[in-house]
């Protein structure tokens, strides 16, 4: 139930997943800074849609990360 401080989102639309970067890397979380960039693809409709999120807050959930991340576009899949 506690984060280990990285995590996925996967956008439907690659740009989506641009703007977060853009946005997200480097934003300063209680006392983390987080690291947004694409992750390794695992398959092709998804390669510039899917992201590897570090230095999150042990203390943020699943639910808070979705929270964050949604204001850029619509979420496939997520996870802590």
């Amino acid at each position: 139930g506690q984060s280990l401080g990285y995590g996925f989102v996967n956008y439907v639309e690659a740009g989506d997943a641009d703007k977060a970067i853009s946005t997200l890397n480097g934003l300063k979380l209680q006392t983390k800074t987080i690291k947004v960039s694409y992750a390794r693809p695992s398959s092709a409709s998804i390669r510039d849609a899917n992201l590897y999120v570090s230095g999150l807050p042990k203390a943020m959930g699943q639910k808070e990360m979705e929270q964050l991340f949604s204001q850029y576009g619509r979420i496939i899949t997520s996870r802590i």
